[in-house]
């Protein structure tokens, strides 16, 4: 009996250990969250909770408070309600010089676009369940790791006219451009969405990304968008289709989008 009991023992200890090593493991995140429903926040709270390493600085009811906060803390992450008084979750992050990663969470799904025109990383519609934000988080966590990783190195690295690197984790990956459908600014970030299917994401901005691409190739065409323009396959002044994915072409990007696609080659009714 003695036996069983020290038996319990350390099997508890080796457990206990493992469960240590899997937390020191988790890179930590640190967030803030502003939600005028207090109700609301405290779900909210009570989900990021379950999360390993995930650590809140600060927890309020307006985007005001959480600039207060900013001058004294630099969180990972700021997950924001849209509509909130006095001053919007779009507004506030419009406002600031340096963003962190952002998660939206609104009831209204009508400002999905706007919130990624400001890289957010992903919009949360409510009700938001415990999984759904987790994701988010974890997707979050995933850039971070990201950005850790490629301290003080190249992450994109053209090859020559055909293709390019990117640094994944601790590998090297080509990718031939013809291969890229489209790419998505998530701040720092980009995705590059491949024609097989396949996302990779870089740490490069796509400011930065846009002047290394082959200008002959590719063509931004608003502030989070970059396409191929070999993989259009339908454009109007609004928006272009690459097969069935449908982007929209920002206001300010759309004449000169139009006129570097399409130039003098479209089929005229009168010569």
């Amino acid at each position: 009996m003695l036996v069983d009991e020290n038996n319990g023992r350390v099997f508890v200890l080796l457990v206990s250990t493992k469960i240590v090593l899997y937390l020191i493991m988790i890179t930590p995140i640190t967030f803030m969250l502003a939600d005028d429903d207090a109700v609301y926040r405290e779900l909210i709270l009570q989900y990021l909770q379950l999360i390993p390493n995930c650590h809140c600085i600060a927890a309020t009811e307006s985007a005001f408070k959480v600039s207060e906060q900013l001058q004294y803390f630099n969180p990972d992450l700021l997950i924001l309600d849209i509509q909130m008084p006095e001053l919007s979750g779009l507004q506030f992050v419009k406002s600031l010089p340096h963003q962190p990663l952002i998660i939206f969470i609104s009831s209204y799904l009508q400002y999905a676009a706007d919130a990624f025109e400001v890289d957010a990383i992903d919009y949360l519609v409510k009700p938001v369940s415990k999984e759904r934000l987790i994701k988010a988080v974890e997707k979050a966590r995933l850039l971070l790791n990201i950005k850790n990783a490629a301290k003080n190195r190249e992450v994109f690295i053209p090859l020559d006219d055909l293709s390019f690197f990117i640094k994944d984790k601790n590998t090297f990956i080509k990718i031939n451009f013809n291969d890229v459908m489209y790419i998505q600014s998530l701040g720092d970030f980009v995705n590059i969405f491949l024609q097989n299917g396949d996302k990779k994401i870089a740490l490069v901005s796509l400011k930065n990304l846009n002047q290394q691409l082959p200008q002959t190739q590719f063509i931004r065409i608003s502030r989070t968008h970059i396409v191929n323009k070999q993989k259009i396959t339908a454009i109007e002044t609004t928006g272009l289709l690459l097969g069935k994915i449908q982007l929209f072409i920002g206001k300010t990007y759309s004449e000169s989008v139009v006129q570097a696609v399409i130039g003098s080659s479209a089929v005229k009714r009168f010569i």
